[in-house]
């Protein structure tokens, strides 16, 4: 289960069926100068509670098919006392002027080939997959960094779904042994969307690798430690014509879990702390100073019923 991921590394034989959920916590704590029209400084911090539940059934013994969906909660917490039409206090599960609420997210549908798949013996998993992003509804209707008369109007910049139908393909290779270490190897994604939504947004093109070793402890728990590492490329969004500041960057991701087996299935959990290389935290307005930190816990469980 690398970096928490519950459909990693995994190919099922024909008629073979699992189930995953992973748990995404992200804690996000942001400042960024004044801006014209507020003389004062703003910051907060944004909570984001998000759960993937999925399955993967074995069409054969070479092809597998792959569903899961998003459920969350994005908060923001504003700290301070000013009035700001930018930020306030507010949940992505209620509609604001430009954003419909709700809890559901993306879902992905992905058809993956198993070049190679050694299933619980030693050595290499190849898996190539291909597939579709469905999005919700929930999602930003009017871009928030557009005025009008020279004025803002009050607005909200995140939501669940940047509401577009992606194409999304991945490659994964692993491989598995009976000495330390245990598992190792990498995934690479690429996802694009069709076109923009309904509202005239493009969102980035996502690109994103990551590379994971895991070591197996030998306990009682038969635990494993996982050390991982993920950079994620992020292109320039557009409302229109228009450039949505901020959107592109490169994020790089360390991280550290444990796994370990239950009656049922295997549990992972990890802490992991996003490093902006490049761009920074999309909800802020224009090149201007400021700072983000960035923490995540993230918890995965996948089983295979017998």
């Amino acid at each position: 289960m690398p970096v928490g991921n519950s459909d990693r590394g995994v190919g099922l034989w024909a008629g073979q069926v699992m189930f995953g959920l992973d748990n995404m916590n992200q804690y996000i704590d942001w400042w960024h100068e004044q801006i014209p029209g507020e003389e004062f400084d703003h910051s907060g911090s944004l909570l984001s509670v998000i759960f993937r539940p999925g399955v993967i059934y074995g069409l054969s013994d070479r092809i597998n098919l792959s569903f899961n969906t998003t459920l969350g909660i994005r908060s923001m917490d504003w700290f301070g006392t000013n009035q700001s039409i930018h930020h306030r206090d507010e949940y992505t599960n209620s509609d604001f002027s430009n954003a419909n609420g709700g809890i559901l997210g993306n879902s992905k549908i992905v058809l993956r080939y198993l070049h190679k798949n050694t299933g619980a013996g030693d050595g290499y998993r190849i898996i190539f997959g291909g597939g579709i992003v469905i999005p919700s509804k929930n999602t930003i209707t009017i871009n928030p960094f557009k005025k009008t008369d020279g004025k803002y109007s009050p607005h909200r910049h995140f939501s669940i779904s940047n509401g577009t139908y992606n194409y999304i393909s991945d490659l994964q290779i692993f491989y598995k042994r009976s000495s330390n270490p245990v598992f190792f190897g990498g995934s690479f994604t690429f996802e694009k969307p069709f076109e923009q939504n309904e509202y005239s947004y493009l969102p980035p093109i996502v690109i994103n690798a990551i590379f994971s070793t895991i070591y197996k402890r030998f306990d009682s728990l038969d635990g494993s430690i996982d050390f991982s590492i993920g950079m994620q490329q992020l292109s320039q969004a557009y409302w229109g014509n228009d450039p949505a500041p901020n959107s592109a960057a490169l994020v790089l991701t360390p991280s550290l879990s444990y796994l370990f087996s239950l009656k049922k299935g295997a549990l992972s959990i990890g802490i992991q702390k996003p490093i902006f290389i490049s761009g920074s935290f999309a909800g802020n307005e224009g090149d201007i100073e400021q700072k983000t930190k960035v923490w995540q816990l993230i918890i995965s469980y996948r089983s295979i019923p017998i």
